[in-house]
């Protein structure tokens, strides 16, 4: 096992730090990408006909809850077609993942495991229940890329099946 010195060791933080914050701001901003066009698919649904009505009610939901909406209205509109609720509860499923992933990454705090080349999240008062993950960048990455393709995928479940 290597000997660190605290000069490798401060280095191997800061670079850990800087990949992961770049990272996880990126994901702030996909995510609300991915809020902002949910809101507005549920806004525009029924075509469009309650867009005044939707909008108001829309705009105080939170991703959870819009989540659930969107569960209601494709189940109201498509439950005699299999392919079409077959792909809203695949998204709707994949989107609750990464909600619950979101929320951890964004509630709990971060440290820095430099021998392991890992950011850890921590969730939970040290003076509780905590849970920790461990990531290495290339799966702080893999979370990003997934909020990015649940957004294209909403774009074409929109398309397919508007609500």
């Amino acid at each position: 096992m290597k000997e660190w010195t605290g000069i490798e060791i401060e280095s191997a933080r800061q670079g850990l730090e800087q990949a992961s914050t770049t990272t996880l701001g990126r994901m702030i901003f996909e995510f609300s990408r991915l809020d902002v066009a949910l809101g507005l698919m549920l806004a525009w649904a029924h075509e469009g006909s309650q867009l005044e009505k939707l909008t108001k009610m829309v705009s105080g939901y939170t991703f959870h809850k819009k989540l659930e909406f969107l569960a209601e209205l494709a189940q109201s509109k498509y439950q005699a077609n299999q392919e079409a609720m077959d792909a809203y509860v695949t998204w709707l499923a994949e989107a609750q993942e990464v909600r619950s992933n979101r929320n951890d990454l964004i509630h709990g705090r971060w440290g820095v495991d430099h021998m392991k080349n890992q950011v850890v999240n921590i969730v939970g008062l040290p003076t509780g229940e905590q849970i920790e993950r461990s990531y290495t960048i290339p799966e702080l990455k893999a979370v990003l890329v997934r909020m990015q393709q649940l957004q294209k995928q909403l774009f074409t479940l929109r398309e397919q099946w508007p609500v």
